[in-house]
């Protein structure tokens, strides 16, 4: 596995009230691509199959995010989740920090295996009809009560490439490569952080390593950020900052 650079590791880059620790600390950051404002809530530059609303839920102001009524309704339909659904937030990311606090319910609108996904998309290029994105499922989260079910309950953090590697195809190909158990649940904030770095993205949740990708489909590819959820799920984001790397192109 790639070692990421000792010295990033060990600095700190305060900017504001943010901090940027660990593995890709941008001391030196080319720059700070979005922030959440004075109220916390994300600003949405475009969205993509979803519907966005300002909102405050368990004590916190936030941006609630869910599938329009037309798509859910189709995802129910053909049982065809895991589209580009996301609220853009940021543009012309390649490598970085993500970091932002993430919480989802279910709607009661989606499927029967609609799990609260919530996350993050990244490497955005909707021209090109892709994407990777991170996210977790909370309802296969360790923290709920009663505990999920094996083999959901390792089930509860995955990483996707749009259009054509989603879970079904990892799961299948690379059997819990790409997905792991979390503790996470339904009706909670989490932090989630995610640090990008040539082909290798490490996922925090909650300050503990959660998931460590080492082979990035679209590595290096400029695109922009998207608050991520899927069918039947409500998600919450709250205290957005996104930074790009230092000494990086597009």
């Amino acid at each position: 596995m790639k070692t990421f650079n000792r010295a990033r590791r060990d600095a700190v880059c305060r900017l504001g009230t943010a901090v940027v620790g660990g593995s890709l600390a941008l001391a030196l950051p080319k720059a700070l691509l979005a922030r959440a404002g004075d109220d916390d809530v994300p600003g949405v530059l475009a969205t993509s199959l979803v519907r966005t609303a300002s909102t405050v839920w368990n004590d916190r102001a936030c941006l609630a995010v869910e599938l329009t009524d037309e798509i859910q309704a189709r995802v129910v339909a053909t049982r065809g989740g895991n589209g580009p659904s996301y609220a853009i937030v940021a543009r012309d990311f390649v490598d970085g920090v993500i970091e932002v606090d993430v919480a989802s319910e279910l709607t009661n609108k989606g499927g029967a295996d609609a799990r609260g996904f919530v996350g993050v998309a990244f490497h955005v290029v909707p021209e090109r009809n892709a994407y990777e994105a991170v996210y977790l499922r909370m309802a296969n989260g360790r923290l709920n009560a009663p505990l999920p079910p094996a083999p959901r309950i390792d089930r509860a953090i995955q990483y996707v490439a749009h259009p054509d590697f989603h879970y079904n195809v990892s799961r299948t190909q690379f059997p819990g490569r790409y997905e792991r158990g979390a503790d996470v649940a339904l009706g909670r904030w989490h932090h989630l952080r995610v640090e990008i770095e040539g082909r290798d993205a490490r996922v925090q949740v909650d300050g503990r390593e959660a998931l460590v990708v080492e082979d990035l489909h679209y590595s290096g590819q400029g695109g922009a950020v998207g608050l991520f959820i899927d069918d039947g799920s409500r998600g919450f984001f709250h205290r957005l900052s996104i930074y790009s790397a230092a000494n990086r192109t597009a």
